[in-house]
């Protein structure tokens, strides 16, 4: 992955050191935007943390899989529908082939690429993507995950955490069955057990291995013909709806933990859907206590919560005072989906002060940012984060709606002010603060100037020395994929000597 910057790639602005010849960073301010595109896409980024599969997904690869799965196209709502019908007046989706105006539209439709799209804002045209899709996408789980890990390959990036669902009608089920035991935590808890809730664990995993085998065979893994993507290390995230009834999301949050528990593959919880729609703040108090009860205050299994997805313009002042806090304080979480509003919540600096010092991450996502809540990145708290010390990790959120990747993110961060250095910090963080099982190769995760002390001097070689380090990244799967990318990054950097 060593990739060397030629004919003075490219105007770097490299300079040596007065005693030695390390090469000092670059200067990315000074690149062009066709320089920092090729720098971002060529550099080892980690890993991705906060990533929806299904909004990953890119209009043009829905119209293929409709066609091929013979869906139609409702023209009025611009959303795809069951098989036509004899005398429907809808159109079947493989006419998009030849009816360039209509597949204008549905790409319009799938996305956030024509702003004001129908007299939507971002947010609204957004959020209803997902229904207008979502027929596409329902028999193409395997198919969207290997379309994920062959992108992320392609951009040097080699560990995803994918938020997904898992036995997701009949978990909302059990939810319905048991009913609320209004608030009683203890009683909701037995209730959920009483109605099967924990045996549905086993169809799960079976539904894991099944999504996993569609998309290595997709991949064509194992193979002289394998894609990129087949390197790539992928963990799930439970994905739990905060906008369907307290008892069914208790469900959700409830099964997360036993599935966590029984399969290494699933390495821990989210809450998903709109912050504002009025049923999530109706109940965020509630959610946080939920995943407080229910994962012992995040040591029973890790969470990362969306919070503070919010402005002034989708939410009140009184909702925007504490939501981040919240999710911290109360429900315990180790990572922040969003944190757009936090610079605004009371008492923000020491809430960044008590994060710095607890390594609660946020996963900044500034173009769903941009798109959704008008926040410009200029404007966004990103930098007030790190300079607060606060560990953070650049993402895409949903890069199919956006019509983004992860490069793209890289270098819209240094159009906002960020330097390689926090570049480089971003790539390692979605490593060292992920989910992953083991101990990592950095005593002082974040800073990244201590590493493991078996590890000393070795960090960046080709393989670990047999002894305590190869022991080391052999037992640690966070340990090994840190190895990885530190390799990866050792060669990429070398392009500057």
């Amino acid at each position: 992955m060593g990739w060397r910057f030629v004919g003075g790639l490219l105007g770097l602005a490299l300079t040596t050191l007065a005693l030695g010849a390390r090469a000092a960073e670059p200067d990315l301010a000074r690149m062009s935007p066709a320089e920092r595109a090729a720098f971002a896409k060529a550099m080892p980024k980690g890993g991705e943390l906060h990533n929806h599969i299904s909004g990953a997904i890119f209009g043009e690869t829905w119209l293929d899989w409709a066609a091929q799965d013979g869906l139609c196209i409702d023209t009025q709502a611009l959303a795809f529908a069951p098989p036509c019908q004899a005398g429907d007046t809808r159109k079947p989706a493989a006419s998009v082939a030849i009816d360039e105006t209509l597949r204008q539209a549905m790409l319009d439709s799938l996305s956030v690429r024509h702003p004001g799209f129908r007299d939507r804002s971002g947010h609204d045209q957004f959020f209803t993507a997902f229904q207008r899709f979502g027929l596409a996408g329902a028999k193409r789980d395997g198919d969207s995950l290997a379309e994920v890990l062959n992108g992320l390959a392609r951009q040097n990036t080699f560990y995803l955490e994918a938020m997904i669902g898992a036995q997701g009608v009949a978990v909302r089920f059990a939810g319905v069955k048991a009913g609320w035991k209004g608030g009683d935590f203890a009683a909701q808890k037995a209730a959920l057990t009483a109605a099967g809730l924990e045996a549905l664990v086993p169809a799960a995993i079976a539904e894991t291995d099944a999504l996993e085998a569609r998309a290595r065979a997709v991949m064509k893994c194992g193979t002289p013909e394998a894609a990129p993507g087949c390197q790539v290390t992928v963990r799930y995230l439970f994905s739990a709806n905060r906008i369907i009834p307290p008892e069914q999301t208790f469900a959700q949050i409830q099964f997360a933990v036993a599935l966590v528990a029984a399969d290494r593959r699933w390495v821990g919880l989210q809450l998903v859907a709109p912050e504002d729609n009025p049923a999530s703040i109706a109940n965020y108090r509630l959610h946080m206590r939920m995943v407080d009860f229910l994962t012992d205050h995040g040591r029973r299994i890790p969470v990362a919560l969306h919070a503070g997805e919010l402005t002034a313009k989708y939410a009140t002042p009184a909702e925007l005072a504490d939501h981040v806090a919240e999710a911290v304080r109360v429900a315990g979480a180790r990572r922040i989906g969003h944190a757009t509003d936090i610079a605004g919540e009371d008492g923000a600096e020491a809430l960044a002060a008590e994060m710095a010092a607890k390594g609660v991450l946020v996963e900044v996502n500034l173009s769903s940012n941009a798109a959704i809540l008008e926040v410009d990145p200029k404007d966004h708290p990103y930098a007030w984060l790190r300079a607060r010390r606060v560990p953070t990790s650049l993402s895409t959120d949903d890069a199919g709606i956006l019509r983004i990747d992860l490069s793209r993110e890289y270098g819209r961060a240094v159009e906002a002010g960020a330097t390689y250095g926090d570049l480089k910090r971003s790539a390692r963080n979605a490593i060292a603060f992920s989910f992953l099982s083991g101990v990592g190769l950095w005593d002082d995760p974040g800073v990244y100037r201590k590493p493991a002390g078996a590890c000393a001097g070795q960090i960046g070689a080709a393989a670990p020395k047999p002894g305590a380090c190869a022991d080391l990244v052999a037992r640690s799967d966070k340990a090994r994929e840190q190895w990885r990318h530190e390799r990866l990054l050792k060669a990429f950097e070398a392009g500057w000597k």
